[in-house]
């Protein structure tokens, strides 16, 4: 016999205003906060919209056929509770595995350690399993993105040998993880080697929302005897992703390793909530029949597809007396850029912008005018090709005149400068 079934579900987050779902309760809009129960740094509760999403799914696992013969949680609070209300229906105990734990970058203050099981068990008494023992265990330095894949590489092949020897019977399993190990596992079963490659020729990704549940079918092997395939040898079909059909609000909080923050980071909320109250302000104009205006700092381009945006960014050196300067292959992402604080990931590093005005700076793109002509049996406002001039600038006082020959440039004004600052780790 050996693993035929896996489900791997992500543990809730928290209760936030901005968003109007539940999750962790550290992340409520006010406080005050409570505590971790464990005294473990970041080890937070659930909120109760958190509690409610965890029963819903509890209810969803035991309406499904091929139910969950073991449980394997993550050993942090969120996730235990996430686990609890499914354990009790099925009337199972939970197994903390530590190699399916959260992930911390190498640059957080704090890279957290699980509470000891003797500490657990006082919260969840009766319900954990004193026997089994972790399989893999996360650097205590924390790990890149790379890591975190290398590490649930390492897993799965220790893993299953570990679970089919002892449990030879076993078919079908849960584990409750969080959203970065979710997808690491499930890039790992599909045979991919990283976590960003999309999982089919449309471009679909791993969905991580909240409480959402994947699962993984064993393709049936030639061989009649599975425990003779290697485990990375085996291959599996991806039949449920990121499902949360069963939940009340449908998906909440998707993320995926394209944010470049950690899974539920201030950062992350920070940026999530930059959105949303961006999205508040556009349903309420759109709403009210009203056009939303354009963010007057920034230059406005051609809007037929999308918007370009313009603007002047200092970034902080490491030496005071230099200049910082981007690399030009650095990736550079922003959220939050119509607010007063907007955040901007440059490469691997995150920074806090604040906006300041400039004068007469100007960006010059070679070889982009538009060539357009009037003609006089159209009326004054038609346009044809011959005429050049610079139709898209932010200068209104120029003319036909001034734009040059066909080859000539597009200049934009560029009022604003973003000064970026406050440092944080990703």
């Amino acid at each position: 016999m050996a693993i035929k079934t896996i489900y791997i579900a992500r543990e809730l987050l928290k209760l936030t205003h901005y968003f109007q779902h539940g999750y962790r309760s550290n992340w409520l809009p006010k406080g005050p906060y409570p505590p971790p129960p464990t005294g473990v740094n970041s080890d937070v509760p659930l909120a109760e919209h958190g509690v409610k999403q965890a029963k819903e799914l509890a209810h969803y696992i035991m309406s499904i056929e091929n139910q969950p013969e073991m449980i394997f949680s993550s050993p942090f609070y969120r996730c235990l509770q996430t686990s609890e209300p499914i354990a009790d229906l099925l009337d199972l105990p939970i197994n903390m595995e530590r190699g399916i734990g959260e992930w911390y970058k190498p640059d957080r203050d704090v890279i957290p350690e699980p509470a000891s099981f003797e500490v657990l068990n006082n919260f969840f008494p009766g319900k954990l399993n004193p026997d089994w023992e972790s399989t893999v265990i996360p650097s205590g330095k924390g790990e890149t993105e790379q890591d975190i894949f290398n590490r649930c590489k390492e897993f799965w092949p220790k893993f299953a040998a570990k679970l089919e020897a002892a449990f030879p019977n076993v078919e079908t399993i849960l584990l409750v993880s969080h959203a970065a190990t979710k997808i690491a596992l499930g890039m790992n079963l599909l045979g991919f080697d990283n976590c960003r490659d999309p999982i089919d020729s449309d471009g679909a990704i791993i969905r991580s929302g909240s409480c959402s549940l994947d699962k993984f079918e064993l393709v049936q092997s030639e061989l009649e005897d599975l425990e003779d395939v290697p485990f990375p040898a085996r291959r599996w079909r991806l039949t449920m992703n990121g499902n949360t059909e069963f939940l009340s609000k449908g998906e909440e909080m998707h993320w995926d390793f394209q944010y470049g923050f950690e899974a539920g980071s201030d950062a992350d909320i920070k940026a999530r909530q930059a959105l949303a109250e961006k999205e508040a302000l556009q349903a309420k104009a759109s709403d009210a029949g009203v056009p939303l205006e354009k963010d007057a700092r920034a230059s406005n381009v051609d809007t037929e597809a999308f918007e370009h945006v313009y603007f002047s960014v200092d970034v902080p050196g490491d030496n005071f007396k230099k200049r910082g300067e981007i690399e030009p292959n650095a990736t550079m992402q922003y959220s939050g850029l119509e607010t007063e604080a907007p955040l901007v990931r440059v490469g691997e590093k995150l920074y806090e912008g604040k906006w300041k005005k400039l004068v007469g700076t100007e960006l010059a793109l070679p070889d982009a005018a538009v060539m357009k002509t009037r003609t006089s049996e159209d009326g004054d406002d038609a346009v044809s090709e011959s005429e050049t001039f610079d139709s898209t600038s932010t200068d209104k006082n120029q003319t036909p005149e001034d734009a040059g020959d066909p080859n000539g440039e597009r200049i934009y004004r560029i009022t604003d400068r973003l000064v970026l600052e406050n440092v944080r780790p990703m």
